[in-house]
Formats: structure tokens, sequence, C-alpha cells
């Protein structure tokens, strides 16, 4: 129920509250959509009839709120809402007043950033930012004094191992001249920093070791390096360039690959030595790159064409032929020693020596005079020297065929030119007659004619010359010089008077036209011990029925060896 009250200006009514929360009538006398009249300074309308009652609604509100304002704002639906409910300041406002504290507060936290950020850049400008290293030492936060402080106690404890390739030596920076301006480099590296990226720059890691450049006395490093050197390439290998050389068992030329060896270069030594120590490394380990390297290897083209060109003269080979068999060879060996590869690859044959030592050879095929040792066919070894039979080459002409034969390049066989010719080549004995061949035996006063096929063909005794005053039959190997039949045989003294004068029916002489075969009708006997006492001047006297066989089956340049 309602309760009245007496305001100041007058009696009014306002409505009763109960539970603090006011009725709102459905409808109210006056009004238009049930909102109550309210007047304009804010005053509720005077009491009296014109006074809306509320009843009904909501429960009326005791001891609750007092009224805020005079009139009543209508309910959304069908009611009214208490004034002290209602925003004293309009929506409008309120967002600009938001807006400004938020200016506010933005501006006052920018202000404090910038204040850091310059602090930062100021601090930043005369020390180096965090997580800042350079050789293994922590410079952050340090300042370029500090820096050179640290850097100068490294200077002087500062060694640096080089290892590698045979080499092992330690370096302290007084060997090497090691210096270091460190306060210049201190600076510098404090000017490659900028203080102004600082919020950027503090979380990143900064290591300026390889900014640290130090100096050498470039003579005296070079000099303990070049000593190291010889030392340790006193013990190595040189490296080898590829070549081209004979191969003797192949017989031909061939490319020998390069040999890399271990030697050390000292300049590239001293190179890698001087890049490590530059930013204070603790050692290097020298590379294959300070290893001396050829010049020349396998796969060079002028290598290959040295060697086939070498080739086209080793090929050249010459057979030197004597009756039809090999006598010398200028084999693939022999010219290889006359070929000469010059370092520019260039191949040149010097023909000269070999044709000299082919006109040396070729004399040493003469076998006149020779000492020749055989086995007669019945046994006796005989031995024998002097005498003219035997090969007599013409050393010139045949030194000049092969010159053409090495200079024009056919090679190939080229046949000795001879003077005289023997039976066959001298064998490992010297024998170079064949098997026919007419043996004299002095000591068995004994002469055997040997055919073709070795057997004997004509035998007969004999009397040689008398040996007592020196009128001996010459020893030796020689050859039948005419076979004319009959003849006269004159001797002389020593005085050049007629000695003798001898009508001989055959006369076949082998030393000269002085000693030779003959029939000796006045012989009384042959054979035996007479000629010790009756001997010719020399010849070899036959009885004449033999000396006449001997006439009809020998032949002009057949041999006959005469000994003991």
């Amino acid at each position: 129920m309602a309760q009245k009250s007496q305001g100041k200006h007058g009696k009014h009514s306002t409505p009763s509250q109960t539970g603090g929360i006011p009725s709102v009538p459905a409808t109210s006398p006056g009004t238009t959509d049930g909102w109550a009249a309210r007047a304009t300074d804010g005053t509720p309308p005077a009491g009296g009839a014109g006074a809306p009652h509320i009843t009904g609604g909501m429960p009326s509100v005791t001891g609750g709120m007092p009224p805020v304002g005079g009139a009543v704002r209508p309910a959304v639906a069908g009611g009214f809402t208490p004034s002290y409910q209602m925003s004293p300041i309009p929506p409008e406002s309120q967002r600009h007043r938001g807006l400004k504290i938020f200016g506010i507060t933005m501006g006052v936290i920018l202000g404090a950033l910038a204040l850091v950020y310059f602090v930062g850049v100021i601090i930043f400008m005369g020390r180096f930012f965090p997580h800042t290293s350079i050789i293994d030492m922590d410079i952050s936060g340090k300042t370029p004094e500090e820096v050179h402080e640290m850097l100068s106690d490294v200077l002087d404890n500062y060694t640096f191992r080089v290892e590698g390739h045979g080499l092992n030596l330690t370096l302290s920076a007084a060997d090497m001249g090691m210096s270091l301006d460190s306060q210049s480099i201190a600076d510098n590296l404090l000017a490659q920093m900028n203080p102004w990226a600082w919020p950027y720059e503090v979380f990143q890691s900064h290591d300026d070791t390889e900014d640290l450049k130090s100096t050498f006395e470039e003579t005296k490093l070079a000099s303990v390096i070049q000593a190291a050197v010889e030392e340790a390439n006193a013990k190595g290998q040189p490296p080898k360039n590829a070549t081209v050389a004979y191969d003797e068992e192949a017989k031909e030329y061939v490319v020998v690959p390069e040999v890399l060896g271990n030697t050390l270069l000292s300049d590239q030594v001293l190179k890698e030595v001087a890049e490590g120590t530059v930013n204070f490394a603790p050692k290097v380990t020298l590379s294959d790159a300070v290893l001396a390297q050829p010049t020349v290897t396998a796969d060079d083209a002028a290598l290959a064409q040295a060697r086939d060109a070498a080739n086209g003269y080793v090929k050249r080979t010459v057979q030197l032929m004597m009756a039809g068999q090999e006598a010398l060879a200028i084999d693939e060996n022999a010219l290889a020693s006359h070929i000469t590869i010059a370092e520019d690859g260039t191949v040149t044959f010097d023909v000269e020596p070999l044709v000299t030592w082919v006109k040396e050879a070729t004399d040493g095929l003469d076998t006149v005079g020779v000492t020749r040792t055989y086995t007669r066919p019945d046994g006796k070894v005989i031995t024998v020297a002097g005498g003219d039979y035997g090969w007599i080459t013409n050393s010139q002409a045949t030194a000049d065929a092969v010159r053409e034969a090495l200079t024009n390049g056919t090679g190939g066989p080229v046949d000795v030119v001879m003077k005289w010719s023997a039976g066959q080549l001298p064998d490992e004995n010297g024998r170079d007659f064949g098997a026919r061949y007419i043996d004299v035996d002095i000591t068995e006063q004994y002469a055997r004619f040997y055919g073709d096929d070795g057997s004997i063909i004509w035998e007969s005794d004999l009397v040689s010359g008398r040996p007592s005053d020196g009128r001996d039959t010459p020893r030796g190997t020689y050859y039948l010089k005419t076979n004319d039949g009959a003849s006269v045989l004159r001797g002389y003294k020593p005085d050049g008077t007629p000695d003798y004068e001898s009508e001989v029916d055959y006369w076949m002489p082998f030393k000269g036209n002085s000693v030779g075969f003959h029939d000796a009708p006045w012989q009384p006997t042959f054979g035996g011990d007479w000629y010790i006492e009756h001997g010719s001047h020399g010849c070899i006297n036959l009885p004449p029925e033999k000396a006449r066989e001997l006439h009809e089956i020998i032949k002009v340049g057949d041999a006959v060896v005469v000994h003991d």
C-alpha cells in the first residue's frame, strides 16, 4: 500500500517502496505510451488527483535507496526505470574519455621505451654487445681499452703448432716476428658494431675472430719456415714428372707415370702458417696444397707424341747377313741407346754412332789368321792359327749400306759386303770352313780330303818341309789358289841366287804361289820320319798318282788346314 509523505514544497505523492524495487503501473493518466510526465526542472509532478498511484506490478521498496532526481524514465516494458540507474555521462563522452586514457598510457609506455633505447645506444657506443667473443675470449660488455689489454696478454703468451706432411713445429709470437696493434683492432671492431641496432644485436652471437689481423716480419717468419721445410724435405721423396722411357723388356718406348712424392713447398707452407696465425689459431694442419706436385702428368699429349716418334725409330732394326745367316744385329736396344727425347718432347736419332759401330763390328768378322779349334772326324782335337783363309769384309761399304737402311727407315736385312768369303760363319771355336776341306797332319805326315758330307774322298802319305834348316811347311788355314797342272818350281837362296829348279805335272799352291801340293817323283818314300832329313823346301810332296787324283777333285778356294 502507498505511504504518504510531506515534501519541502508541499505535498506530493511518491511511489512507495517495499523491497527496494518500485512498482510500475501498466498505464498512467496524462501520459503517452504509459510513461509518467516529468517536470522540465527534474521535479516530480504535484500531488493530487493527477499523481499516479502505483498499484500492482513489482512490489514496493521500503528502506531502500532514495529516488534520484524528480522524474523517472519510463520502463522499457510499460513501466519506468529509477533515475539512479541511468548513466550520468552520455555514451559518446565515455568513448572519448577511454581513447584519451589509452593515448596517455601508450605515450608513457613509448616514452619509457625510447628512454631505454637511447640509454642502450649510449651504452653500446662504448661497449661490445652481449654474446661477443674473439679467439674464444668473451668480450661481452667490454670497452675497447679492456679488449686491448686482453689481446696484448694473448700475444705475449701465444704459441702456434704446424703439423702435417712430416712437419712438426711449434712457433711463438717472437719466432714469427708477430705483432698486433690491439688498440686499433679493438677500436675498429667496436666501430663495426651498430649501436642503433642494439635491441636486435643483443640477442645475436658475434665472433670477431676473423677480423683479428696480426702482422709479421716476413723475413723472420720465412726464414724459420724455410729451415723447417728443408729439414723435412731432406727426409722426403721429391715428385717426378711423367716421362717417356725405353722399356728393355717390352722393347719399346712407354710413358712412365708421374710420382707425387712428399716434399714441401716452403712458400705454400708459409702462406698457410700466416693464414692460421693471423687470427691466433692454436695450430694449423697443413693441407695437400703444400706438397710439391709434378708439372707433367701421364696424360700429357706431348708425351704420347714423343713416345710414338721414338718407337718409329726403334722399329728400324737391322740384321747383318753372312752366308745366309745373321752375323750381327742392330736391335731395338741398340737403336734406343742413340735416341734422345728433349724436355720439349723433340725426338732425335743419331745414326752415326751406329754406323761407326757397324764398321768396327764388321772388321771384327774377319777371320783370316784367327785361331781355330775343331775336332777331326776321327776324334783328334786340332788347334791351328795363321793362314790366309777366312772371311774378309768390306766394312766401309757395309757401314754405308746400314746408314742408308737406318736413315730411310726401312731397316731389315743387310748383307755384309765381302772381299772374300769362307765356308760358314765361325762357330764358338772359330771354325769357319765347312765339311769340305783338306786336313794336312804334319805330325802324322798324312793328308785327308773330306767331302761335303764329311767323308774322306781322298787321302795320302806325304813329305813336308825339312824343319832342320828352316824349311818347315807353314801351319795355318789356307785356301787353294790355282790348279793349272804342270809347272816349273824354282827356289832361291837367301842372297837371291837360284837354288833349284824342278818340273812338276801337278802344281796346286795354297800359300801364295810358293807353297802347295805337287807330285814329287824324286822322293823314294812318303810318310813316317823321312821329312826330318829329306823334307822339301816347304811344299807338300805327294806320290805322282796321288797328286794326279788330288788335281782332279780339288777346287780353287777349297780350305787347306796344315797343323801338327
